[in-house]
């Protein structure tokens, strides 16, 4: 019997209907552990030196610099203190501009980790070191000079690396390092500019923590202290959201396996119950088939889990590949979690699924050999609740939240059911159509079997939707958005312009003729209260980002491009007009009063009216537009865009060399990048979605390979009755190819209502119809479902032969 159970072993997993549970559970262990494997090597990355990832034992952030007490008080208690601060500007080199995003620091800097220069050094007064990126865009090499603002700099070396620098896929500007004894000098950061403070604390523990005590009931909005073990640093916060999304996105493909999985083993039940009363006839009692059908399972899980782990690992190293320099920290060795998460996957997977068809096997009564209508049955409640509630439970544990598990899961089978709904009703208007006899015999086979065709319908059907749905969206964030631009469309925004310069760049724009905007004050302040209840306590209902920054001006009339909804225009003294989004977030009317924080100075000011903003414009638009009074005692920075056309880029050389201290935001050049960052996400997301689809085929197998006996003794009775082969062929061609376009057309439909209700809603865009899905998802479904015909060995081979080799197997 022990012989028996290894060598059924061998048989299932090459040709028997186990292979595809085989095959599903490879793939549910490669798709858990690719996405692990990634996971735990940022994380591990951060816990085994956190300190090194802050550059210091703990940190001070914010918009605003500290107050001088602070640093005093800091020092007073024996703690060493590093300052630093960052913002964006332009580097000139070579008759080049380029926007960077520069960090300055101090000779102190950094207290922990490793600041990786080369030629190794220090950063000294005078000198800037530029990442690989910009010493190529700027085209210099270490000695030469840069300009920056009113300075010129040499340029020291290459900047490798930051140990504080963190994960950041979407940092689009590349990163420069220069003293903070040289920004003065400058003369670009002025009142009203955007800057990010960065204070480092080194010391004992005993006294960072009283410090930090002393020091967090006079943090101001905005600021925050932290500590290595603090989870909600950036860097933590960026690998915590990645790591979800792509969690999610694997879970995707675990259930669809799970699916195929669940089919095949029963398949496997049902096929093997003559077996088994034929086995206890001959005396085999419930241990000895328990031993077989466990030794069977095992040896499967083995092979599974083996197969599963050598492709995870394999696409775990692709999805790093393809996430390319977005990944700034060096990432240690995996550990042996990821290892142990996916082998108790594949416990936990087969022992769910396996225990209903085993119980099933061990219950068949002997006398089946005699009656072949004896057989052992199951509640499909029970097995049902089984498979839902186990599914369930691995979606809860791996997606580590309750309402993600519970929403994919609910999700994928709404889905499904909507997906293989809308295919049925195609099939039942396919039905009216009237055709040859093969045709017929086609659409009437589908929809006799009713649930196995709403499964096959539903699972190629979801496997062409995520997979479109994902090419259509990452085409309309990219492509798709630069398509629909007008050619005259502002691509230079001008920023940080003093008031000095402000009427002399107005005159060069105006003579040059290029299109240009209105010039706006801008002044960096902050919401705190909505008709005197704190920002705070509507920031955690809210779902947190009102306490941000914002870009605050005022404005004598209605900006070009916007819309009242509510209210009317009015420069009356205190008042604001609110951007309509931000009013339904805020549940704002008319009347009510909302505060602001300018750098300490707390303004009110009463709702006015309530805008649309036309944010595609690429020209200057503002969440809140106040009245001047109320911005009055606060000095501001201006800003405007123009368009700059092609080939007149020595006006923008000339601009920055006689205004050498405004910053010149290229919007091509970011949106190229941004183009870049999107592609490099999404190129490591469709490693998943190939999971996804993979899973998606062997949900269509499975379900071939179990319905292959009542479709062989169907073709048997039509060969029977006089059917000749050439019609046999015909209708398994007209089946296989009216269900692949039925989910094709079923999966265009569902794409574009997807996209229809993501695009005005999430991008604020118009939809546009896509007919190349309308005509490639239909032709792909039908392909894959007449190829996974010929696989499944329905049409492969002399189909003559194959009839009366099954009709003799019957008869004997």
């Amino acid at each position: 019997m022990r012989s028996l159970g290894w060598g059924l072993v061998w048989r299932e997993a090459g040709q028997g209907p186990l292979r595809l549970f085989l095959l599903a559970l490879a793939l549910c262990v490669a798709s858990i552990l690719s996405v692990t494997l990634v996971a735990d090597r940022l994380n591990s990355a951060l816990q085994a030196s956190g300190r090194d990832y802050l550059a210091a034992d703990r940190i001070l952030t914010g918009s605003r610099p500290a107050a001088g007490d602070w640093l005093e008080e800091a020092a007073r208690r024996g703690l060493a203190v590093s300052r630093g601060q960052s913002f964006n500007s332009m580097l000139f080199a070579n008759e080049t501009l380029q926007l960077a995003s520069l960090r300055a620091v101090d000779d102190a800097f950094p207290f922990y980790g490793e600041l990786r220069l080369a030629p190794a050094g220090q950063v000294r007064p005078g000198q800037i070191w530029l990442s690989a990126r910009l010493l190529a865009l700027l085209d210099v090499a270490p000695g030469e000079r840069v300009e920056l603002g009113n300075i010129e700099l040499t340029v020291a070396g290459e900047l490798v690396g930051e140990p504080d620098q963190g994960f950041s896929p979407f940092l689009l500007a590349p990163r420069a390092l220069l003293h903070l004894d040289d920004v003065a000098a400058t003369g670009i950061l002025m009142e009203g500019s955007r800057s990010r403070y960065r204070y480092l604390f080194k010391g004992e523990e005993a006294a960072l923590e009283a410090y930090g005590a002393w020091l967090q009931p006079r943090l101001q909005e905005g600021q925050r202290w932290q500590g290595p073990d603090d989870a909600d640093t950036p860097v933590a916060r960026s690998i915590t959201r990645a790591e979800q999304f792509f969690r999610l996105a694997s879970l995707t493909g675990v259930l669809l396996g799970i699916l195929a999985m669940a089919i095949a083993l029963g398949y496997f039940s049902r096929r093997e119950q003559d077996r088994v009363a034929l086995l206890k006839t001959l005396g085999a009692g419930r241990r000895q088939l328990f031993g077989w059908f466990g030794r069977l399972l095992c040896g499967l899980m083995i092979m599974g889990a083996l197969l599963g782990g050598a492709i995870g690992y394999g696409l775990h190293k692709l999805i790093l590949l393809s996430l390319g320099e977005a990944l700034a920290i060096p990432l240690p060795p995996p550990s042996l979690l990821p290892f142990a998460v996916a082998a108790g996957l594949a416990l936990l997977t087969t022992l769910m699924l396996s225990l209903v068809p085993l119980w099933r096997l061990l219950r068949v009564p002997p006398l089946r050999v005699l009656r072949n209508e004896a057989q052992a049955r199951v509640s499909p409640w029970w097995s049902g609740g089984i498979l839902l509630g186990g599914t369930f439970l691995l979606s809860w544990l791996f997606a580590g939240s309750l309402s993600l598990a519970l929403g994919l899961l609910l999700g994928m089978l709404a889905l499904a059911a909507v997906l293989g709904g809308l295919c049925w009703l195609l099939l039942t208007l396919a039905r009216r159509r009237r055709g040859s006899v093969a045709w017929t015999l086609a659409i009437s086979r589908l929809q006799r079997a009713r649930l196995a065709t709403l499964l096959q319908f539903g699972g190629v059907s979801l496997a062409l939707f995520l997979a479109c749905l994902l090419w259509v969206v990452r085409g309309e964030l990219t492509d798709g958005f630069l398509a629909r631009l007008p050619p005259d469309t502002h691509n230079r925004f001008l920023i940080n312009i003093a008031e000095t310069e402000l009427e002399p760049i107005r005159q060069r724009l105006a003579g040059s003729g290029f299109d240009s905007s209105r010039f706006y004050p801008i002044v960096r302040g902050r919401l705190t209260g909505v008709n005197q209840v704190p920002v705070r306590e509507i920031n955690s209902e809210q779902g947190g980002g009102l306490g941000r920054e914002l870009n605050l001006t005022w404005s004598q009339a209605l900006p070009e491009g916007n819309r009242l909804l509510a209210g009317e225009w009015s420069v009356a003294p205190g008042g604001v007009s609110v951007e309509s989004g931000l009013a339904e977030r805020l549940a704002l009317e008319l009347g009510d009063i909302i505060t602001l924080d300018l750098a300490g100075l707390e303004v009110a000011a009463e709702v006015r009216n309530i805008r649309a903003v036309d944010w595609d414009s690429m020209k200057p638009n503002f969440f809140l537009i106040l009245t001047p009074d109320v911005l009055a005692g606060s000095p501001a920075a201006w800003m405007a865009s123009f368009h700059l056309p092609a080939g007149q880029e020595p006006f923008e050389v000339a601009l920055l060399r006689d205004f050498p201290t405004i910053t010149v935001f290229d919007v091509d050049a970011l949106l190229v990048q941004l183009r870049q960052v999107l592609t490099r996400v999404s190129q490591a997301l469709l490693v998943i979605m190939a999971l996804v689809t993979g899973a998606s085929l062997l949900v269509l197998l499975a379900q071939v390979e179990a319905t292959l006996e009542s479709r062989r003794r169907e073709l048997v009775l039509l060969r029977t009755l006089g059917a000749g082969e050439g019609l046999i062929r015909a209708s398994l061609r007209w089946e296989w190819l009216a269900a692949g376009l039925a989910a094709g057309l079923a999966a265009a439909l569902a794409v574009e209502l997807c996209v229809a209700v993501l695009l005005p809603g999430w991008l604020d865009r118009p939809w546009q119809p896509h007919p190349e899905v309308w005509l490639g998802l239909p032709l792909l479904g039908a392909a894959l479902l007449l190829l996974t015909g010929r696989v499944g060995g329905i049409v492969r081979g002399p189909l003559a032969a194959r009839l009366r080799q099954y009709s003799q197997g019957l008869s004997g």
